[in-house]
């Protein structure tokens, strides 16, 4: 299961928290600057794990993550993955 959120860029401490977690910050947390996905003065924050973690994410954000749309959400999340995708594409070009 995946969640994409927002998270104002002046309220990184909330993503510190969740990486510092123990439960939280063992899950596949992926945060980008929101300016190349349409979200300006915001980091996206994409979590990735099982159904149980996200009520420890709602209690550490204290309501600080703005979930996507589900429609924004499915194409925020496509892009990100298609950006790891061809980043270990180019390191399997240069290590061979």
């Amino acid at each position: 299961m995946f969640k994409v959120y927002k998270l104002a860029k002046a309220q990184r401490e909330t993503l510190d928290n969740l990486l510092a977690d123990d439960v939280v910050g063992r899950q596949t947390v992926t945060y980008k600057d929101g300016a190349s996905y349409g979200y300006d003065s915001s980091y996206i924050v994409l979590i990735e794990g099982s159904e149980d973690i996200f009520k420890n994410v709602d209690s550490i954000a204290k309501g600080a993550l703005e979930e996507l749309p589900k429609t924004k959400e499915e194409d925020t999340y496509r892009k990100i993955k298609d950006e790891e995708n061809s980043s270990r594409d180019g390191l399997g070009f240069i290590f061979g």
